[in-house]
C-alpha cells in the first residue's frame, strides 16, 4: 500500500456551516494523489449479493452498492467516470434494470465516488441526493476543492435533493438516514439505512484528512472541530453490516471470500464501525499533533 493509500484510509470528516467554499488565495493546497491510484482502486469486479437485498456493484476498492426494492432501488455512490458503465453492468448482471433506481445517494463529492455519478445518472433517471456542500462540489465538477484546487475534477452533475443531518428518505419498506461527517470534506455524508428483517446497515464515508493542514487552516477553519464530532457521530451509531467507501476500510477482499466460501453472515460486523472510528481518530492525532509540535 502506497502513501496516498495509506494516508486515504486512515482518518475522519465533518461538516460545518462556517466552512467556505471559496478558496483563500494564501492557503496551500494539499498534494492531490496521481490518478494512477484511483485507476488501481477502481479494478472491475464481479458484483456479489452482500446481504438481503443488498448488492455490491462496485469496483476493487471504491465502494458502491444497490440496495433493492419493490418500489424501485437505492444507489449509493458512483465510483469513477470511467466505472460508470462496470457499475451499470453489474447492476444488469445482478438481473436489475438501472432505470428502477429511484436515488443515488452520495458520500462524498470526490471523483472517486462522485464521478461516475453523472453517467449514472442520466442512464437511470434516479434523484440525486446529496448534502448541500456536496451539491455544491458536484456541480462544480470537484473544482475549489479546499484541499486539492483544482487538481482532481469529474463530470459536474446536479443534485435533486439537499439532505440535512439526520433526514430521512423512505423508499419501499428502506429508511436511510443522513449522518453529516465533516472534515474529510465539507459536506461529508455518512448514511445509515434500516432494511426489512430489522437489520441496520451503514455507509461510512472516509474519515481521513491525507496530508491537510489542519492547524488555521483558512479554507476549511472549523475542519479539526467538525471531524472530531464526526468521530463521535459514528461512534455513537449501532450496525449490523458495516461498509465504507473504500473496500480496504471494511475488510472487502477477506468478507467477500469468507462469503464465497459458503459463510452467509460474512458482512454481519457489528464492531467494525467501531474499529474504524478508533484507527481514523488515532491516525488524525498523531496527524495533529505533528502539526502542532
Amino acid at each position: 500500500m502506497n502513501r496516498y493509500s495509506l494516508l486515504f484510509t486512515c482518518m475522519i470528516s465533518v461538516f460545518s456551516a462556517g466552512s467556505s467554499a471559496a478558496l483563500n488565495p494564501t492557503q496551500p493546497l494539499s498534494a492531490a494523489p496521481p490518478y494512477s491510484l484511483f485507476e488501481g482502486w477502481a479494478k472491475p469486479v464481479k458484483p456479489f449479493r452482500m446481504a438481503a437485498d443488498v448488492w455490491y456493484v462496485g469496483t476493487e476498492n471504491l465502494s458502491s452498492i444497490l440496495i433493492t426494492t419493490p418500489e424501485g432501488h437505492i444507489l449509493v455512490d458512483g465510483a469513477l467516470d470511467a466505472s460508470a458503465r462496470g457499475i451499470k453492468e453489474n447492476i444488469a448482471s445482478l438481473g436489475f434494470d438501472i432505470r428502477d433506481v429511484r436515488f443515488i445517494l452520495n458520500s462524498h463529492a470526490r471523483l472517486d465516488q462522485a464521478g461516475g455519478i453523472a453517467k449514472l445518472k442520466k442512464w437511470s433517471g434516479a434523484k440525486l441526493v446529496a448534502s448541500r456542500e456536496n451539491a455544491d462540489q458536484m456541480a462544480r465538477g470537484g473544482k475549489e476543492d479546499f484541499a486539492l484546487g483544482d487538481a482532481l475534477l469529474f463530470p459536474p452533475v446536479t443534485t435533486d435533493k439537499i439532505i440535512h443531518d439526520h433526514e430521512t428518505l423512505k423508499l419501499g419498506g428502506v429508511t436511510a438516514t443522513a449522518l453529516l461527517t465533516p472534515g474529510h470534506l465539507p459536506g461529508s455524508t455518512s448514511w445509515l439505512f434500516a432494511l426489512p428483517g430489522g437489520y441496520t446497515l451503514i455507509y461510512a464515508d472516509s474519515l481521513a484528512t491525507p496530508d491537510y493542514y489542519l492547524v488555521a487552516n483558512k479554507n476549511y477553519p472549523t475542519l479539526v472541530n467538525d471531524i472530531r464530532h464526526s468521530f463521535a457521530t459514528l461512534a455513537a451509531q449501532k450496525a449490523d453490516i458495516f461498509v465504507a467507501n473504500k473496500g480496504e476500510r471494511f475488510g472487502l477482499a477477506e468478507k467477500q471470500a469468507r462469503l464465497a466460501a459458503g459463510d452467509s453472515n460474512a458482512f454481519i460486523d457489528r464492531d467494525g464501525l467501531q474499529r474504524y472510528v478508533d484507527l481514523s481518530r488515532q491516525g488524525f492525532e498523531a496527524q495533529l499533533k505533528q502539526q502542532t509540535e
